[in-house]
This record gives C-alpha cells, sequence and structure tokens, in this order.
C-alpha cells in the first residue's frame, strides 16, 4: 500500500496517501528528537530550521531515489496532473508510515535513523544546502517594510490529486509564480521565483 499512488486507484483510501500523511508526522517527531539531543545548545531556530531541510520536499526525494524506492511505486502514467518528481519522497514517508502502523513508534524511529537519518543526511552539508526561499523572503519582506502574500492563481482537480499555481505577491505585485501539486510547495517555488525576480542576495542570508 505503500507505494501505491492514487492514480492507480478509485479511491482515495486504496492508495498511499493516508499512510503519507501518518509518515509525514512521524518523521518529524523522530527528527525534532533527534536533533533536540544532538545539540542540547542549540536555539529553538536552528533546529526548526534544520528540521525542515532535513524533512524538505527534494531531500525525501533524492534519498527515496537512492534508496531506489521509485522501482517499486505503480502509478498511472497517463494522468495528466501526474507529478513524477514527488512520487518517491512521497513513497518513502509513506513507507515510513507503514512501519509505524506495523512497528510502533520505536520500530519507526529505529529505521528512520538506521535507514534515513544515518547514511543520507550529513548535518554539516545541511546547513549549508536547502535554501528555504519562503521563509528568507519572509525576512527580507519585514526587513524591507514590505508585505508578502502568496494567492492561488489556478487550482486543476483531477481525480484525488489537485495541481496549483501561486503567486508571490509583494505590496500587492506579483513577482512570482510557482506550479505544484500541492499549496505548500508551490508556494516555495513561487518564492524562489519571486527571488530572482527580485534579485535579492541570496549570499546575505547564508
Amino acid at each position: 500500500m505503500a507505494f501505491r499512488h492514487s492514480s492507480t486507484s478509485d479511491e482515495e483510501y486504496e492508495s498511499n496517501e493516508r499512510m503519507e500523511f501518518l509518515g509525514d508526522a512521524i518523521l518529524g517527531a523522530v527528527v525534532a528528537n533527534y536533533l533536540f539531543k544532538k545539540f542540547p545548545y542549540k536555539n529553538e531556530g536552528y533546529l526548526t530550521d534544520i528540521r525542515s531541510k532535513m524533512v524538505s520536499r527534494s531531500q525525501l526525494n533524492s534519498i527515496a531515489h537512492k534508496m531506489g524506492m521509485d522501482q517499486f511505486i505503480t502509478f498511472n502514467s497517463s494522468d495528466p496532473l501526474l507529478n513524477k518528481k514527488s512520487l518517491a519522497g512521497n513513497a518513502l514517508e509513506a513507507l515510513v508510515g507503514a512501519v509505524y502502523l506495523d512497528k510502533g513508534f520505536r520500530g519507526a524511529e529505529s529505521f528512520i535513523l538506521k535507514k534515513i537519518v544515518k547514511p543520507f543526511l550529513d548535518i554539516a552539508e545541511i546547513e549549508i544546502s536547502e535554501f528555504n526561499y519562503k521563509s528568507k523572503l519572509l525576512e527580507w519582506s519585514q526587513k524591507s517594510g514590505k508585505s508578502l502574500t502568496f494567492a492561488v492563481k489556478n487550482h486543476v482537480k483531477h481525480r484525488h490529486h489537485s495541481l496549483y499555481k501561486i503567486a508571490a505577491l509583494v505590496d500587492g505585485d506579483e513577482c512570482g509564480a510557482g506550479e505544484a501539486t500541492n499549496k505548500k510547495n508551490a508556494e516555495k517555488l513561487a518564492a524562489k521565483s519571486a527571488f530572482e525576480f527580485l534579485k535579492i542576495p541570496v549570499e546575505e542570508f547564508i
């Protein structure tokens, strides 16, 4: 079930989406606990930033491909809204959810630390990677005395999933746009687009 995409099923509960939801929560909790113990003197802001980078969509997609998980996913390739880029990462979260259901929290924690965190997540590299455009754009707008909002420009729904086009608005003017199968990722892409449009130096935030 953890490897069955919704594009192959007639009902949402027959796909991996519910397990993905569960796995996302378990993964976040385990990584938060891991960082809390590993860095006893780091503040909440640092811990939040590193956790966000460790469980980001691009990071999970990369790890899932390195684990070879994309070979096991079943999906409908003719689905017009299918986003193949996130299939593997979503399945990895679903697998974490499946492990939790079978083995409980301790079993899931052991799986996450041994099979995901230790082999694939180097904290030193993560600190300087996975730039969070959305949070940094918000930080820039606050320092500059400007308002930042995100607006849905278009929303198309097909069967059990959607495609969102989100615009990043600075003082009401559209400065960037992003498109993804969920609002969160579309907003991140819109923020990155706005960064480039506004020519904000990334170096200022590293």
